[in-house]
């Protein structure tokens, strides 16, 4: 306790200025009381000349350490011991007072004894902070004013009075400890505050960094992704149709058998392709549902129509239970979160029996797909719907992709408030349930006569591409179905004859030749049906399909789906003079 640390030091000079202020106030009200008391007497002059003067000088010394904060520790720790000493001057000269006053009366030297008692308080609440300072003030004043008392009456009352100084003495040195004990825990509290600011400061800056890291590398990934994506579709696309041509000439059966084998390769890619795709418009926010009444029947119809050939490939029964209701949601979403189910399905569970069909759960409908395969562990069940995440293929070594699937499902779910729950036995089988579909009355649909001939026989379709490899693969795919092409490589100026126009979108992202397409239609006086055909991501399609009302198609695409929006286009289409 008599070795001050730095901060002691500190906060007894940030009390003591206040303090010596009001002992000069005790000081003038004293020495009235002992002039008045004593007039023939000359030391309380001196006496109060002598505590005005210490008073002074101590209430300077801590305003000036107090705004000093010396940054040397051993110059403040010298202040403070000056500071002792001085306070020890004090505490004498109010004991020799004391002495003095004992020769006064009883009155005088009670008065006088209330007046250093306060001091003595007033020294516990403003140098506890340095008990040394305190207790020289407590006990070089008391002691001398017990003595006083015992000079004035050397009887017993006398004596008696002289204990209750000293054991007032002694109250006021234990208070001056707990309080010391107080301030030395709240400064322990304080400073383990600051370093855990400290560290969580340095923390939450080492979050901060690895968040911008993450969002940079996202950022990075999202950006690698739609470059990948586009460079390497156009190739893939061209390729696919090249593939599809092919295999509608006359090939001998070792030249059909590479064929298959190239167009399951492209199907491959295409799939891995659709899943970075799927992931990045959902990183970005490029898919806005778009919910409407659907026959559910009819979407599981054909669903199951589009993978007979894929389940026959990996030696599956794909089979589906017929539904008539019809729900209000995002069909297209909903194929495609089916559809993800179903690859899966097909991969890991090869050779298996495949069920797709309604079930109803708590009022609402759902879609569920189940599978005879293997199964997966039941601890496995969630870490299937995380990104890149893959189950062991030791048992399926042929198995390809990328773990996005089921991610892709999860994530779509979710933008289609939809409940997507999988539950697996090892060795019986898997069944993933899409929960949560709202049913709605029916809607009338418009059903279109079906037509001797393909729709697409003998439509003109004005193809724009720039890529002279595309451009041919399109054409001979286009003339095997019957059209009749007129080839561009940029949107042409003059007007053009056409049912459809097919194009893509200038390397640049600028919709380029979208108002050229507007003149077209104008000049041919009525809006010729667009397909946008391309290989950028759908941040820079999105727009210029939007400002054309077109579908737009993400090379590389199958010829079948190809086929199926030009279909879609011309039956819908509305010519100047009517239904083309």
């Amino acid at each position: 306790m008599f070795e001050a640390r730095h901060w002691q030091v500190d906060y007894l000079f940030d009390l003591g200025f206040q303090g010596w202020l009001v002992h000069i106030g005790v000081i003038g009200l004293t020495s009235t009381l002992l002039i008045n008391a004593l007039p023939d007497s000359t030391w309380p002059f001196w006496w109060s000349g002598i505590m005005v003067l210490l008073s002074l000088t101590l209430a300077s010394l801590c305003r000036y350490q107090s705004r000093r904060k010396s940054k040397f520790g051993h110059a403040t720790l010298r202040a403070g011991w000056f500071h002792t000493g001085l306070t020890t001057i004090v505490g004498l000269t109010w004991g020799s007072g004391a002495i003095s006053a004992s020769e006064a009366s009883f009155q005088v030297l009670t008065l006088y004894s209330l007046a250093l008692g306060g001091t003595a308080l007033g020294a516990v609440s403003s140098q506890h902070a340095v008990p040394r300072s305190c207790f020289v003030s407590i006990w070089t004043s008391t002691s001398l004013l017990a003595l006083a008392h015992v000079l004035h009456n050397p009887r017993l009352e006398g004596v008696l009075v002289a204990l209750m100084m000293l054991l007032y003495a002694m109250i006021l040195s234990i208070l001056c400890v707990r309080m010391f004990r107080f301030l030395v825990t709240n400064q322990r509290l304080t400073q383990s505050l600051e370093e855990k600011v400290a560290e969580l400061t340095v923390v939450a800056g080492e979050l901060d960094q690895a968040r911008h890291a993450a969002e940079d590398a996202n950022r990075a990934k999202s950006s690698f992704l739609a470059q990948a994506s586009h460079d390497l579709r156009q190739p893939v696309h061209a390729i696919g149709l090249f593939t599809a041509s092919m295999k509608e000439t006359s090939l001998e059966e070792d030249q059909r058998d590479m064929v298959n084998s190239i167009e399951k390769s492209v199907e491959s890619l295409t799939h891995l392709f659709g899943s970075l795709l799927d992931i990045f418009r959902l990183e970005v926010g490029g898919v806005t549902p778009r919910a409407a009444p659907a026959d559910l029947g009819d979407l599981v119809a054909r669903l199951v129509d589009q993978n007979r050939d894929a389940a026959r490939r990996r030696g599956c029964r794909l089979r589906a239970v017929g539904s008539a209701a019809w729900v209000h949601t995002d069909a297209g979403l909903l194929a495609t979160m089916v559809q993800n189910i179903l690859s899966n399905a097909f991969k890991y569970a090869p050779g298996s029996q495949v069920l797709i069909g309604p079930r109803r759960s708590g009022g609402r409908l759902g879609l569920q797909i189940c599978d005879t395969g293997p199964g997966i562990d039941p601890s496995q069940a969630e870490a299937v719907f995380e990104e890149y995440y893959r189950l062991d293929a030791s048992s399926a070594p042929e198995v390809e992709g990328m773990g996005l699937g089921l991610a892709i499902v999860r994530r779509l779910g979710d933008l289609l408030d939809l409940d997507v729950r999988l539950s697996s036995i090892p060795g019986k089988g898997t069944s993933v349930t899409i929960f949560g579909l709202d049913q709605v009355d029916p809607a009338e649909a418009e059903r279109v006569s079906p037509a001797r001939a393909h729709p697409l026989s003998g439509r003109r379709i004005c193809l724009i591409d720039s890529d002279p490899v595309i451009r041919a693969a399109t054409v001979r795919l286009l003339e095997r179905w019957g059209c009749l092409v007129e080839v561009h490589d940029a949107p042409p100026s003059q007007a053009q004859a056409c049912d459809i126009i097919l194009t893509d979108i200038p390397a640049q992202g600028e919709i380029g030749g979208s108002e050229l397409i507007h003149v077209l239609r104008d000049r041919a006086g009525w809006d010729i049906p667009v397909a946008v055909l391309t290989g950028h991501s759908v941040a820079e399609a999105g727009p210029v399909a939007a400002r054309l009302d077109a579908p737009v198609l993400h090379k590389p695409v199958s010829p079948a789906k190809l086929r199926a929006t030009l279909t879609s286009l011309c039956l819908n289409a509305q010519g100047p003079h009517g239904r083309v």
